[in-house]
């Protein structure tokens, strides 16, 4: 009895030691490519999002430009500032220069000026959906005091709050390429932390907002630049959650994104694809991720369990 019992304890050690160590390697199981749309130069990251599991990575440690994809960074800061994200603000002089860069670049803008009275919501919704770079400017001055660069010093220290070990950020919209760079691991980081906030993730859902009046502009509505939440798109996925696209010639199509289904949470980073392919392959490896034997496999049937038979019974069943 003892040595059954002793028995019994060993393998219920080596067990939880199995255990403990398959949990200590999230990274290990990564799936071969399961889609054909990708391209070997780009940087994929597909992974569970409630277990840090990494299932499909291609490139994911290669630094590259983001784009707007920086943008994250800049509305998770303005959000966890705390400030009262209704209250209006006023945009200083001290930007005109910055407009008049960010056209020079020909990056988007929602055509901000010096003087403009705003909201901070606004503004997020309009860097988050239509990507405006000068909404990102306008956030990060209101939110430094002025100073862009000690903002973007912020985004840099956040980041390396994050784990984020290749990143820096040297502009709050992500526009000028020059010294702005992370990777698909990195952006990964960065994109849990938005997809756990509340108010990051009611923005960046939102497939059309309405900007109101200003002293300077009339009501407008802006729409979303992810076309997994455009119903009227062939890559809509009812499951998908909207994060950030991002774009420059430098950067290429970059994509991150979330997807909820059937208990299921996963996030997803693409850089350096492009316009052609990059909502497609979000949709198809969104669809493999869901419908995937390996990730889902059947149930394992099980055999009845064989009655146990004293001697007595035996005997008892046989004589009635």
């Amino acid at each position: 009895m003892y040595i059954h019992s002793f028995a019994r304890r060993v393998l219920a050690l080596v067990l939880t030691a199995a255990i403990a160590a398959a949990a200590a390697l999230p990274g290990f199981a990564v799936y071969a490519m399961p889609i054909q749309t990708a391209y070997p130069q780009e940087s994929i990251y597909l992974f569970d999002a409630d277990t840090g599991e990494v299932l499909v990575e291609q490139n994911p440690d290669l630094p590259r430009c983001v784009a707007s994809l920086t943008k994250m960074m800049t509305a998770l800061l303005v959000i966890e500032r705390g400030n009262d994200l209704n209250a209006e603000i006023t945009i200083p002089d001290s930007l005109t220069p910055e407009f008049a860069a960010i056209k020079a670049d020909r990056g988007h803008t929602i055509g901000l000026q010096a003087g403009e009275t705003v909201r901070r919501i606004d503004m997020l919704y309009a860097m988050l959906l239509p990507s405006a770079n000068d909404a990102a400017s306008v956030l990060a001055s209101d939110d430094a005091g002025g100073d862009l660069a000690a903002f973007a010093a912020r985004m840099n220290a956040r980041a390396a709050q994050l784990g984020c070990t290749s990143t820096q950020f040297t502009c709050a919209h992500g526009l000028y390429d020059t010294g702005n760079y992370s990777t698909a691991r990195d952006m990964a980081k960065i994109a849990l932390a938005c997809y756990a906030n509340p108010a990051y993730r009611r923005i960046a859902d939102a497939t059309a907002y309405e900007l109101p009046a200003t002293n300077v502009h009339p009501a407008r509505t802006v729409t979303t630049t992810n076309k997994l939440l455009q119903p009227a798109s062939a890559y809509y996925r009812s499951y998908a959650h909207g994060m950030k696209t991002g774009f420059t010639t430098q950067a290429g199509r970059c994509f991150v994104t979330f997807a909820q289904q059937d208990g299921h949470t996963y996030g997803l980073v693409i850089l350096g694809s492009n316009s052609q392919n990059i909502f497609r392959e979000a949709a198809e490896l969104f669809d493999w991720a869901f419908t995937s034997p390996e990730l889902h496999p059947a149930p394992v049937e099980t055999a009845p369990a064989l009655e146990k038979y004293t001697l007595f019974s035996f005997w008892q069943k046989l004589l009635g």
